[in-house]
């Protein structure tokens, strides 16, 4: 019997392993901001999102496309490297997505859709998560970036395996 398979499976399970410890910082990171939660307290603020079910509504937010990316374009500044934190942050936070998504797929056919669906609903949970538990504001501009972030991680991907640089994960991915 061959060592391959378990070589294999051991790394799809490392790299599983890695992309769960991943999503958990991104979730800390781009829900909650960093800050601590419990699930008790997101259980009492759904349940008082329940109860007013309207304030959904009358959240601010954005919902302008590339509103807040042009003002973030317009004040980078080298002076002041958190200028750009929001607009930068964004699309480098899902680069590992972007990444992770086409090793962790058994399939590999239509990689960029795959990459560009999952990328595109992840963020919109978020946003939405965060719209409806009232724990941050819905961002159009953060799907956007998020979204985007996703790809660049599937082009560097695709240029680390053309490259030979993955050519063990690639074999397995």
């Amino acid at each position: 019997m061959s060592t391959k398979p378990k070589s294999e499976s051991t790394m799809t399970l490392l790299l599983a392993a890695v992309f769960i410890v991943y999503m958990y910082f991104l979730i800390r990171i781009i829900v909650f901001k960093g800050a601590p939660f419990s699930l008790q307290s997101l259980w009492e603020q759904a349940g008082r999102m329940l109860e007013h079910p309207d304030r959904i509504f009358k959240r601010q937010g954005n919902y302008v496309p590339f509103k807040e990316i042009s003002r973030g374009i317009e004040h980078l500044s080298l002076s002041d490297p958190f200028s750009s934190l929001n607009l930068v942050g964004n699309l480098l936070a899902f680069i590992p997505f972007g990444v992770f998504v086409p090793m962790l797929l058994s399939q590999k056919v239509r990689l960029f859709q795959k990459v560009f669906m999952l990328s595109f609903a992840l963020s919109l949970s978020f946003e939405v998560t965060q719209l409806v538990l009232y724990i941050g504001t819905f961002d159009v501009d953060d799907l956007i970036l998020n979204t985007c972030g996703g790809v660049v991680g599937y082009a560097i991907y695709r240029m680390l395996v053309s490259s030979g640089l993955f050519t063990t994960i690639s074999k397995r991915c």
